[in-house]
Formats: structure tokens, C-alpha cells, sequence
């Protein structure tokens, strides 16, 4: 970086400290100081020995940076970019166990704890049958330099309950990344409770996140495949899912009955798609997973029938004529992006009518033996 210094006549109307706080912010302030004042070229420099009043300058050389005020009776050196307007102290999120939250001075309370995995741990440890109130975990925030008594904090956990509604109260902890990454933390260490309220998207989604190293190898998959739906159209996945969390309850449900041949048609119409190579790439990848949870042999016969497929095998080839015929068709005119969901709607109302109709014959059955 070459010595550079520009000269500006302040046009903004901004005091000094204005000035300041402006250049502080600026990412590339040769070049954004500029909507705060008029450029004064290099041949204007003779004015400042004559005393002309300049209102701000910009000195750039190889160490640092640094910004200069003019006051109105002389050059007032204010100081670097980066020390200006210092960052404020990172805000310290800790949380509290207390045995009766209704009133922390009943009972065991305990604070400063800097994990969710160590407050869960105190909290499951008060014995249950005390009768001093109902236990409770709280979330404090305590910006440094501030009395301990500003400290901005709520319980969240009551009993069986997480209270999220609460938070729409609080914004110095609702808008704090820092402190809702640990309400995320405790909702996802505890799933068996009760929620009051209701998850945003990417809460939700951030929930399911820290619940993966938790979650068995089926529900992993599922976390995964619903990523992908969202991903693969996010527009498509909110017609067909009220949420991720019954998403992926109903994709770890198929998986787990290994009910998986709509899930691998959707995701082999993805792959054979060469529009979208991260898309097919990803699809794949869960092709292969997918490979281990094998269809039961009830549903492969069930699809040997619907395909004219004898073991496995196209009956006389009628099925691979019509797949040919559909494969051009798709060809000629595209088809609109399939849901995953509808589909598994559809597989589940196509079980639900064959086993209504097998309950009908059998009914017949007996009624004929009856007669």
C-alpha cells in the first residue's frame, strides 16, 4: 500500500464525532468518505499553508490508517479506523438451575453455569420429592463493565415445559444470536418437553442441528433427506410440510419401516436430472445411504404387481416399454419438480385402500362360510 493521504470539504453537516463514527464503519473509506464531503484534488494543497480551512482528511500508508479533523482553528488528530469505536465486550450468556422458579431464594439456585449439558445435570439432579416449588432453568446475560444487577435474564424450562413465547418479550435476549444459540442448545438436549410457542424456521432448523450427534443413524438420514427437500425447492417443501420436525418424524418412520421406494424414486428422478450437478451430487450421496434400508419383501411385491415385475424383472418387457415412452415424454416437456411428501402421501392413502380391500374379501370370505 502506497503513502496516500485525500483531502475532503465536509458537505454532510456531521460534527466531528459524526465524522469519526462514519470512517469507523467504512469498509474502503477512500472511496466511501467521499458521499460525506467534496474531494479537494492535489494541486488545492497550497491552501492549507495559506490557512484555508479544510474539514476532513484521509492518511492511508503502509502501517495504518487514520482520519483527521479540522475543528475550525486547527488540525485535530483523532485517531485509527480500528480504535475509534471500539467493538463492545462480547455479551456473557450463562445459565441457572434453580429448585423453585417461582422464588430463587427457596431452595438450591445455582448460576454462572456455561453450559447447557452442566444445567441439565443440576436440574435432573434435584431430588423430585422436595416441595419448595417447581424446578426451573434460566438464561442470563451479562454484558462486561455493566453491575451485575443490569443483567438481563428469564427462565425458560419450567417443569416439563420450554417457554419460547416469553422470549417475544425480551429482545436483548430474543435478538442476541449468542443467547438463542443456547435456548437452541437446551430445546435440542431436551426433546421430550413440551414447547410453548412457536419455533421459527431457522430455529427450528438450527434445533435439529445439535440434536444430530444424539439422533440414531435412521433419524440422521431423515434430518438430511428434509434438508435436502428444503433445499432442493424450498417453495414446493413449505406446500407440502407444516414443519421439519414432523417432516423428519414421518422420513425416520418410513426409514425405519423400511417403506423407502418413494424416497429412492424421488431422489433417482434428482440424480438422473443433469441440470443441477450440487443437486445430483447430493442426491446421490443419499442414494447410497438410502441403499441400507431396504424395502420390506411385502412392499417388493406389492411393486412387482404395480410394475408387472416378476422377481425383480420386467414382465416381457411391457415395463420397460412404458418407461421408455415416459422417459420421452419427460424429455419433450419437462415435468414441474415432484414433492417428496406428496408422495409419501399418495404410497400411504395406495396401503391404507389395500388393506381396506383385503379386510372387504375377508369379510366375504366369512359371510360365505357363515351361510
Amino acid at each position: 500500500m502506497n503513502d496516500e493521504e485525500r483531502w475532503f470539504r465536509n458537505t454532510s453537516g456531521l460534527d466531528a464525532e459524526g465524522l469519526c463514527k462514519a470512517y469507523a464503519e467504512c469498509g474502503k473509506p477512500f472511496v466511501e468518505m467521499g458521499k460525506y464531503g467534496e474531494r479537494i484534488e492535489a494541486a488545492d494543497h497550497a491552501y492549507i499553508q495559506q490557512g484555508e480551512k479544510l474539514d476532513f482528511s484521509i492518511e492511508f500508508n503502509e502501517e495504518t490508517d487514520q482520519i483527521t479533523i479540522f475543528d475550525g482553528e486547527n488540525f485535530e488528530y483523532k485517531g485509527l479506523r480500528e480504535t475509534l469505536f471500539p467493538e463492545q465486550a462480547e455479551p456473557e450468556v450463562t445459565l441457572t438451575v434453580a429448585e423453585c422458579g417461582e422464588f430463587h431464594n427457596l431452595g438450591e439456585f445455582y448460576e454462572n453455569i456455561p453450559t447447557v449439558e452442566e444445567a441439565v445435570a443440576i436440574w435432573k439432579q434435584i431430588p423430585p420429592e422436595r416441595m419448595h416449588g417447581i424446578p426451573a432453568i434460566g438464561i442470563n446475560v451479562h454484558t462486561p463493565g455493566t453491575e451485575a444487577f443490569e443483567d438481563v435474564g428469564i427462565d425458560i424450562l419450567s417443569g416439563k415445559r420450554i417457554d419460547l413465547d416469553i422470549l417475544e418479550y425480551i429482545p436483548d435476549i430474543k435478538g442476541n444470536p449468542q443467547a438463542m444459540e443456547v435456548v437452541a442448545a437446551l430445546v435440542a438436549k431436551l426433546p421430550e418437553m413440551e414447547i410453548d410457542g412457536n419455533m421459527s424456521e431457522n430455529f427450528e432448523a438450527k434445533v435439529w442441528e445439535k440434536r444430530m450427534p444424539d439422533l440414531t443413524p435412521a433419524e440422521q438420514l431423515a434430518v438430511e433427506i428434509d434438508r435436502f427437500t428444503y433445499d432442493y425447492d424450498t417453495a414446493l417443501y413449505h406446500d407440502n410440510s407444516q414443519s421439519m420436525t414432523e417432516n423428519v418424524s414421518e422420513i425416520a418412520e418410513a426409514l425405519k419401516q423400511r417403506d423407502t421406494h418413494d424416497i429412492a424414486l424421488w431422489l433417482a428422478d434428482i440424480a438422473a436430472d443433469r441440470t443441477g450437478s450440487e443437486e445430483r451430487k447430493r442426491a446421490m450421496e443419499l442414494l447410497e445411504k438410502l441403499a441400507e434400508y431396504k424395502p420390506l419383501a411385502k412392499i417388493e411385491e406389492m411393486e412387482e404387481q404395480n410394475y408387472n415385475m416378476v422377481d425383480n424383472v420386467l414382465n416381457n418387457g411391457a415395463g420397460e416399454k412404458a418407461r421408455k415412452e415416459e422417459n420421452k415424454k419427460g424429455q419433450e416437456c419437462p415435468a414441474a419438480r415432484t414433492s417428496l411428501k406428496a408422495r409419501l402421501a399418495e404410497k400411504k392413502a395406495l396401503v391404507s385402500g389395500q388393506g381396506k380391500d383385503h379386510e372387504a374379501q375377508e369379510n366375504i370370505k366369512n359371510n360365505q362360510r357363515e351361510m
